[in-house]
């Protein structure tokens, strides 16, 4: 019994000392663990900005490169934290009009460019008509969040927006808010000067370290 007592109290002690911190470069995102976000109380994100644009390929790279995943936003808070991340790296690109890519695409079925799949349900819905990867963000304050008059679904050629970006654009209505995207696109294939659809960066997310 005593030897189970010291070794429970040494387990305390250790856990006691332990704490969780998320690496260097990263935004510490404190959350309420729930079943929507797999319990996740801490999430780090990096937002990275390479010299060239983007498509949602090379975002995806990017994350991985630092053991991340493509990440959004939970809440309020951290929609502002990210927007304030994605301003300051157009600042250094001399740029203050633009968007960069978080986690979130188009069901499958709703990736068509059939207007009759797009007015119904669930595609109609712009909280029901995409989804997210990220298992350890809650997408249900994210897909409240879209910039007016998006999700579009515009399409081009043979595909329709299915990717999402956060933007910073001269609109306030639409300013620090979603905009639905071409995938593999770095810059608006109908209108490559508009700045404000350039994509010049990505929200990538990875699990605290044990410290």
């Amino acid at each position: 019994m005593q030897k189970l007592l010291i070794s429970a109290f040494i387990v305390a002690v250790v856990a006691g000392q332990c704490s969780l911190k998320c690496p260097d470069g990263y935004l510490s995102f404190k959350r309420t663990p729930t079943p929507q976000n797999s319990m996740t109380s801490l999430w780090c994100v990096k937002t990275i900005f390479p010299e060239s644009t983007i498509n949602v390929t090379s975002a995806k790279a990017l994350c991985a490169q630092e053991n991340s995943v493509l990440t959004t936003f939970e809440n309020d808070d951290e929609r502002h934290q990210l927007s304030s991340a994605l301003s300051a790296g157009l600042a250094a690109k001399k740029m203050s009009l633009g968007q960069m890519f978080v986690d979130g695409h188009r069901l499958p079925q709703c990736q068509t460019q059939d207007r009759t799949i797009l007015r119904a349900s669930p595609c109609l819905d712009p909280t029901t008509g995409f989804t997210t990867d990220d298992k350890h963000t809650d997408n249900t304050f994210m897909f409240q969040n879209w910039a007016d008059t998006e999700p579009s679904a515009s399409f081009w050629q043979t595909d329709v927006e299915s990717c999402i970006a956060l933007g910073i654009f001269q609109f306030e209505k639409r300013n620090k808010k979603l905009n639905d995207i071409q995938c593999d696109y770095d810059k608006s294939p109908a209108n490559a000067k508009a700045l404000d659809m350039w994509n010049v960066g990505v929200a990538c997310g990875r699990l605290p370290e044990f410290q």
